[in-house]
């Protein structure tokens, strides 16, 4: 509890210091990355890029400052959500590039078609060890056979 009251709290003792960061400057910055390099229309080289990008904000997005009070601070808010922004925009970046096909809103200009052993796993994103994100790809188990069934007579 301490450590995390500590890390809400970091915004209002950073916005003191030099070199401070703009919580609205970080996230008008990702926003822009994620929109040109991580669209609708992807690319491995662009997505590498943005994943760049995404990891070089961390550090920025700890030195975020934030001016005011606790109260009504939707400054301090971007401030705090900035971690999350950055973790979910390194997970779209990282899948992104994992998935060498297109299907759905999943368009990649470098790999047009579908692939049919894209619909034998799932991709799944999770912290490693070392505390990096991980992209692993888990089987898809076999649906039981009495939920077969139930598919077989709506069907």
């Amino acid at each position: 509890v301490e450590a995390m009251a500590k890390w809400a709290l970091a915004p209002f003792e950073n916005s003191t210091k030099s070199d401070a960061e703009n919580p609205y400057q970080i996230q008008h910055e990702l926003q822009d990355v994620m929109q040109d390099k991580v669209g609708i229309v992807r690319v491995e080289a662009e997505m590498e890029q943005a994943l760049e990008a995404v990891l070089a904000f961390r550090p920025r997005a700890e030195k975020v400052g934030v001016v005011g009070n606790r109260e009504y601070n939707p400054g301090w808010h971007t401030a705090m959500d900035l971690v999350n922004l950055l973790t979910v925009s390194e997970a779209v970046a990282r899948a992104g590039i994992e998935r060498k096909e297109s299907r759905g809103a999943h368009f990649r200009d470098d790999f047009p078609a579908k692939d049919a052993n894209y619909g034998t796993f799932n991709t799944v994103l999770r912290k490693g060890a070392d505390g990096e994100m991980q992209v692993i790809r888990e089987p898809i188990a076999d649906i039981r056979d009495d939920l077969k069934k139930i598919i077989k007579e709506m069907g």
